[in-house]
């Protein structure tokens, strides 16, 4: 056996050796580390001996809590900072113990965890508007901080003041559909004389005053706008069930209840202007629908070749023999431009997150009342189709051959999509160029057996002869299908023969928004007018920069985050919680002024209150807003938003927000836009356009050169467009 012998040797001494003579630290702690201390009033640890501890008792240490509070009384910087931030901009100093101002370094700040005591909250107090409350609770509640059902009683408290009977009860209704309360009869009990107060009222002048006839027809009136909303009736969420003298208004009993005289009017009226491209489409989908031969088209519709026009006669023409058409659109704001428009996704039930699934269904029964509406169902309209992942499409024709009790495709119902794939397509979270293409309408099995139909005649041009419209309109075409000249580069020039092209951020802003001050209560005017650009961050840059140029008072709302687990909460503070910017879900900080453009960002009362219809903010509340409808079929409307819970999807975890979902709209994303029709618009392209048909969406908002004002570094920005998708 062979042995080799081994000398011990002191590790940390030669280590201690060799790091000296190469001159290297022994030690090192990078970046700095400050420990913050939390702590309840009079609840700091000390630390004493015998010698010392009344003097210690008497005149505890300061700490960095409390030292932070004397230094927020005498440094004016440091009263607008939060506690968490103190570290970037002062040391502590530990002999002293106080902060001082940092002149070198960035450390990592760290908040110390807290327990406290079991009775803790007995022992607090706190002051609000001068008046002194027993615990913090108290005043988060009076804050409004806290989500509970006191927040929706002040929610009815504030709205009875002021409010028509008629939006109380729209209010109620939302608040019960969409709010988890977890007592509504309370509520109703409490607040039922107002809710009914116009009804009693009516009562009166007919002599035939009775309190229960009067409470019965104010809850029919709830049931019935809860019906709209979710589909579900008032015995659902423990409400009393009202008596009614006909049958429940259901969906389909809705869709059968439209003035024919005024719609046989409409069609007799319009009937004539259609053009002969139109004329013909008109015509295959009335013979269609009429013979009950069934069928699935696709409508392939450029800007200005007059889609919704002929949407909407076809429309007229099913409903006014009391037939059941149905119009839907994959976004919000084309869906206020149908007749009875709502979202595919309301409408349908389908899943949130089609990407996810492989065979989505529809969530609707053949039993229920939104099946009974399918199976009566003669011609569904579906425009901006193109938007929607196949699976949506998919999925509807497996839900109608299953109400039907008809394999035929899509149950042997006329469905007839309409878009244009010039346009965006789905939109796959942290997808590829790929993974869009897949998604797409044109990748289906479905595909193969849709019949297309084209419209191609720009009506503009055709009726009013508008040489300046159809020019535009080429220009258009060109950039949607990727046919304009480009820079090695792969960038477009833009000129000034296509748009009028600013130098700067807030040149758009006045290009767009002129005299903005003595035109910001004008509806018509704000209706007509948006800057429009790729990512959220610059449309809340600029929607923040207009919004700053208002004189008027400034409103800010927080949110209310809460985990949904319990387990979550050490891991996900509200603090963290708090700086969550998501899409499609309101800022915790949302800033508001009256007069000011918003955007709703969830489906309250389809098809008035949609996710992407524009309202006008006229008052606001503590816990409503009242705001003025700008789009569709109900523009003019007055209506309350009340704070909703909002929970997204999208994260390793669960959280709810509770907040009004809104966000200012003076500037939108370009895929946001997608069917609305402007007079005036402003594309921003700090950041160029990074998918298919962005710059195309952007672009065909307006339809004159004229009106179309251009933002981009250089004057030229990306057009991407997947060739594929137009062959």
């Amino acid at each position: 056996m062979r042995c080799k012998h081994f000398e011990p040797v002191d590790m940390l001494v030669a280590t201690k050796q060799r790091g000296g003579s190469w001159s290297l630290p022994l030690h090192e702690r990078y970046p700095a580390v400050t420990h913050l201390a939390v702590h309840l009033p009079n609840g700091e640890r000390i630390y004493f001996t015998e010698n010392n501890f009344r003097e210690r008792m008497a005149a505890p240490p300061k700490t960095t809590l409390t030292a932070f509070f004397l230094l927020c009384q005498n440094d004016a910087f440091a009263k607008t900072l939060l506690y968490v931030d103190v570290p970037r901009y002062y040391t502590w100093n530990v002999s002293l113990k106080e902060w001082k101002r940092r002149l070198q370094g960035t450390p990592c700040r760290r908040l110390a965890r807290c327990e406290g005591r079991r009775y803790s909250w007995a022992h607090l107090h706190s002051a609000l508007d001068g008046q002194e409350l027993e615990t913090f609770r108290q005043a988060c509640e009076k804050l409004g901080l806290l989500e509970d059902d006191n927040h929706w009683d002040a929610t009815m408290e504030e709205a009875v003041l002021c409010r028509s009977p008629s939006q109380i009860r729209e209010l109620f209704a939302l608040l019960i559909t969409t709010c988890g309360l977890s007592n509504p009869l309370q509520l109703w009990d409490k607040y039922k004389t107002a809710l009914s107060e116009d009804i009693l009222h009516r009562f009166e002048r007919m002599n035939q005053v009775n309190d229960d006839l009067c409470l019965n027809e104010a809850l029919t009136l709830i049931e019935d706008k809860i019906i709209t909303i979710s589909g579900k009736k008032l015995s659902d969420f423990g409400m009393p069930t009202p008596q009614r003298r006909g049958e429940l208004s259901t969906d389909l009993i809705k869709e059968l209840s439209y003035n024919t005289a005024l719609l046989d009017a409409q069609v007799s009226e319009t009937e004539p202007r259609l053009l002969p491209e139109q004329k013909e489409i008109y015509d295959k989908i009335s013979q269609r629908v009429e013979l009950g031969e069934g069928g699935l088209f696709f409508l392939d519709a450029p800007g200005g070749t007059g889609k919704t026009f002929l949407l909407n006669l076809l429309l007229a023409k099913i409903r006014k023999d009391r037939n059941v058409a149905l119009a839907v659109a994959s976004s919000g704001i084309a869906a206020t431009l149908l007749s009875g428009g709502r979202t595919a996704h309301s409408v349908f039930k389908l899943p949130l997150n089609l990407a996810s699934e492989e065979t989505p269904m529809c969530n609707i029964s053949k039993s229920s009342a939104r099946g009974a509406l399918l199976q009566q169902c003669k011609l569904i309209v579906w425009d901006e189709c193109t938007m929607s992942h196949k699976r949506a499409i998919e999925a509807l024709d497996r839900c109608l051959q299953d109400i039907q009790s008809n394999r035929k495709l899509m149950g042997g119902v006329v469905v007839l999509l309409a878009g244009d794939f010039r346009q965006t397509l789905p939109v796959i979270e942290r997808g590829t160029a790929a993974d869009e293409i897949s998604a797409c309408l044109k990748t289906s099995y479905l595909w193969t057996k849709v019949e297309k139909l084209y419209l191609t005649t720009n009506m503009r041009v055709q009726l009013f002869h508008d040489v300046e419209s159809g020019a535009y309109a080429q220009k258009l075409l060109e950039i949607g299908e990727g046919r304009l000249d480009t820079d090695p580069e792969g960038m477009v020039l833009f000129t000034h023969q296509f748009c009028h092209v600013v130098e700067s951020e807030d040149e758009l802003i006045d290009q767009v928004f002129p005299n903005l001050q003595q035109y910001i209560y004008n509806e018509n005017w704000l209706c007509e007018r948006t800057i429009l650009a790729p990512k959220n961050e610059t449309v809340s840059k600029v929607n923040k920069k207009i919004l700053d140029k208002i004189t008027s008072e400034i409103f800010v709302y927080n949110s209310i985050d809460t985990v949904m687990s319990s387990d979550d909460t050490t891991s996900y503070p509200v603090e963290f919680l708090n700086s969550l910017e998501l899409s499609g879900v309101p800022s915790h900080k949302l800033e508001l002024k009256v007069g000011v453009p918003v955007l709703l960002m969830r489906n309250l009362d389809a098809p008035r209150l949609c996710n992407g219809t524009r309202l006008q903010v006229n008052e606001l509340g503590r816990h409503i807003v009242k705001a003025t409808i700008l789009t569709g079929e109900a523009k003019g409307d007055n209506v309350l938003i009340p704070r909703i819970p909002i929970i997204p999807n999208n994260l390793p975890f669960n959280f709810k927000r509770l907040q009004f979902p809104l966000k200012v709209a003076f500037s939108m994303t370009i895929n946001k836009s997608q069917g609305q029709t402007l007079k005036v618009a402003g594309i921003h392209l700090g950041t160029p356009c990074f998918s298919h048909g962005q710059l195309y969406v952007a672009c065909s908002r307006v339809s004159k050169a004229k009106n179309l004002h251009v933002y981009a570094e250089g004057k030229k920005s990306l057009n991407i467009v997947y060739r594929s998708i137009l062959q």
